[in-house]
């Protein structure tokens, strides 16, 4: 390993003096990727939506299912995301970029061994080759060094170790706490009972590859070695993409199955508070990145633009009228279902009407309220928040049809609302982004 690096942003080595580029904008990284992309996409959609084909037993089914809809509406539009801006020169992405193949890496793992085999067994071994060798290939191309030296010296990097070793120390404490005892008792181990394997591949894989990598990623950030930044980024991203994951299989596992042991319904929040704290970690260090050179800034980041022309007020009223149309969905949905039979919601482990409408208020409606008062207000985010905003929207509509499969004459709508928002968020950046290059000529 390298020796230890001070992060200094001014380092030179990039054009104009500024950093070094930590990645391409091409070669075999982004194809293996948009190779991982189709594959999970592809296994995780079918395994969601055929569940006939799954041979395991009940609640390993759920989990399973759970674990395919993260994937398809998490890890996969993470890593598509990151993978482009990592192209266009985002030094952040590359670390989420790596996080999220790891998370691919670490269910197809699950999907490939804790699954019987089926007719999915091919695409779940596609997506096992495919996010293996994205790893490599990332790490093989990415400039290490030049993505360490981006990061400022105040990055709290001791504090986010402890924190990465302490969750080392007490999954691995977990795992070996129910290990041990079974090996010298009789019969099957208790942790095997409801799940059909004759091994747990969630302590092998935690105890043999992961939690001594993370380990020494934790241990190599506290001495500012360069691949302690990639690695312990990428491992944050992980645990966060995972701590949600475990949240949803094991919901679905123990709709599938309230009696089986091998899944709990108790845990759910548990796991959805750590993916929440995971993100303090993960954020900081990422906080942690100081840019780069203006170029790639510019590439990555939205402009700080106020005139907000017609684009910015057709997206404000789009917005704002979403946003209240949304506001009396959820409510509707909160009182009386909005006339939807509740039979819709067989094979899901939501048994009323009244999450989907909180989801509808906390999803749709404050995100399209909160960018027209963002633009309203001429604040640099608001463009930012209209390409989320509209994002949300159509995520809205594929997690429906996902979860209800049922087509009713709204979605395309909706769907279509999504896009404008997005075309007018990206119509409103490209002029601010033009303004913003003139302006030194015009002498403004």
């Amino acid at each position: 390993m390298s020796a230890t690096v001070r992060p200094n942003p001014a380092r030179s080595g990039g054009i104009g003096g500024g950093p070094r580029r930590v990645i391409g904008p091409t070669g075999p990284a982004y194809w293996l990727s948009a190779g991982l992309v189709a594959a999970a996409a592809a296994s995780s959609l079918l395994t969601y939506l055929l569940p006939s084909v799954l041979r395991g037993t009940a609640a390993m089914n759920g989990s399973a299912r759970g674990t395919a809809l993260v994937v398809l509406l998490a890890g996969v539009p993470v890593l598509a995301g990151s993978a482009w801006m990592a192209a266009r020169g985002s030094a952040a992405a590359v670390v989420t970029w790596l996080g999220s193949v790891a998370f691919l890496l670490y269910n197809s793992l699950m999907f490939a061994f804790a699954t019987p085999a089926n007719p999915l067994m091919l695409g779940y071994l596609a997506m096992l080759a495919l996010s293996a060798w994205s790893a490599g290939a990332i790490l093989r191309q990415a400039d290490i060094p030049a993505l360490a030296a981006q990061f400022s010296p105040k990055t709290p990097v001791r504090g986010i170790a402890v924190y990465m070793l302490a969750v080392v120390a007490l999954n691995a404490a977990a795992w070996l706490a129910r290990i041990i005892p079974a090996m010298t008792a009789d019969g099957a181990p208790a942790f095997l009972r409801g799940t059909g394997l004759t091994t747990s591949v969630v302590y092998v894989q935690d105890l043999a590859l992961w939690l001594p990598l993370l380990g020494a990623a934790a241990i190599w950030l506290w001495q500012r070695r360069p691949h302690g930044y990639a690695l312990a980024g990428a491992g944050l991203v992980m645990w966060v993409l995972e701590s949600l994951s475990i949240c949803v299989d094991q919901w679905y596992g123990h709709a599938a199955d309230p009696a089986s042991p091998a899944a709990s319904g108790a845990i759910v929040p548990a796991f959805a508070i750590l993916a929440v704290i995971g993100l303090v970690p993960a954020g900081l260090l990422l906080h942690g990145l100081s840019g780069g050179s203006p170029s790639v800034r510019a590439a990555v980041q939205l402009p700080a633009e106020g005139r907000r022309g017609w684009p910015g007020w057709t997206l404000a009223a789009v917005t704002a009228l979403t946003g209240i149309a949304a506001i009396f969905g959820g409510v509707q949905l909160l009182r009386s279902g909005y006339g939807m039979p509740l039979d819709w919601l067989a094979g899901t482990p939501v048994r009323s009407w009244a999450l989907p409408g909180i989801a509808l208020l906390a999803g749709v409606a404050l995100p399209q309220l909160t960018t027209a008062v963002l633009i309203v207000l001429a604040d640099r985010h608001a463009p930012a928040a209209g390409y989320l905003a509209g994002a949300a929207l159509i995520a809205w509509i594929a997690v429906q049809l996902l979860i209800l499969q049922h087509f009713f004459f709204l979605q395309p709508v909706i769907v279509l609302l999504g896009l404008t928002e997005i075309t007018l968020a990206r119509q409103w950046h490209r002029t601010g982004s033009s303004g913003a290059r003139a302006g030194p000529e015009r002498g403004l």
